[in-house]
């Protein structure tokens, strides 16, 4: 497979175009079906995609040669690759604000970061850009996800079944909100932290799932965290990633101690404790 460089500067391309450039550029990492990257393309994968040569053609992002097929990718896109596949830290985000779904995956390697980011719009394209500053990308996405300023004040952690907030989550629109935070009060014994929830749960500005992995000794580990924001309280809420585990923590978190523990993740060493 050749490669021309000498093309445009922006690439945006559907999940199973990706998919098919990554095979033909050789990158065995993304290939293997446990890596969450792949993963990640997997899950966006539409299921009346074209046949992908045909549509990359279309795109010029590969050509036929007598030679063969000519993948005509950026020079920096190619780097970017590179780059991205050789990356032991990552980041998957899904989050929705009002109507509107967003999905982004975060390449972390040294001091720069490779980031996919769905376009909005019925088809599942993927636009991949190059960050440099972990700390502007921390600001941008705490704004997307609607995260505010306002503190907590006095109200603590809550601590819960897993399992049981997750079945009130799933009733949350159907039930009064009386009733939604008398369920929470019963499982954390706190009656002002589970009103606070209860109302965010009912209205949220925006609510979403975070996931960090990182590649201890060959294998993936992940750490989880969901969230959900009003106008008056943001919540970060962390869940163990083992089935056989059943525990929740919800914290009121303010959005500048939110910026910290991305931009934490995005700079801590991978090995580190």
């Amino acid at each position: 497979m050749m490669t021309d460089s000498s093309r445009k500067e922006n690439v945006v391309l559907q999940a199973k175009e990706w998919l098919t450039l990554i095979e033909w550029l050789g990158i065995q990492t993304w290939q293997d079906p446990e890596h969450p990257f792949h993963v990640f393309l997997q899950a966006m994968l539409d299921s009346d995609a074209e046949d992908t040569r045909e549509t990359l053609k279309s795109k010029e992002e590969v050509s036929e040669t007598v030679q063969g097929a000519r993948i005509s990718l950026p020079q920096h896109v190619l780097d970017d690759l590179t780059a991205a596949s050789a990356a032991v830290k990552a980041c998957w985000l899904t989050y929705t604000c009002g109507k509107q779904t967003s999905e982004e995956y975060l390449h972390i390697t040294g001091n720069q970061i490779i980031r996919f980011r769905r376009l909005p719009g019925k088809i599942n394209r993927l636009f991949v850009e190059r960050i440099t500053e972990g700390k502007q990308l921390s600001v941008l996405l705490a704004g997307r996800m609607k995260w505010n300023s306002r503190t907590p004040g006095e109200l603590p952690a809550l601590m819960m079944s897993r399992k049981q907030f997750d079945a009130a989550l799933s009733q949350a629109r159907e039930l009064e909100l009386n009733r939604l935070a008398t369920l929470l009060a019963d499982m954390t014994n706190d009656e002002e932290g589970s009103i606070a929830l209860a109302k965010c749960m009912k209205s949220p500005l925006a609510h979403g799932d975070i996931r960090f992995y990182a590649n201890c000794g060959g294998r993936w580990e992940i750490q989880q965290m969901q969230f959900m924001n009003n106008p008056q309280l943001n919540w970060l809420i962390r869940c163990s990633a083992k089935d056989e585990e059943d525990w929740m923590i919800a914290t009121p978190t303010p959005r500048q101690q939110f910026q910290k523990i991305l931009l934490k993740w995005f700079r801590k060493p991978h090995n580190a404790e």
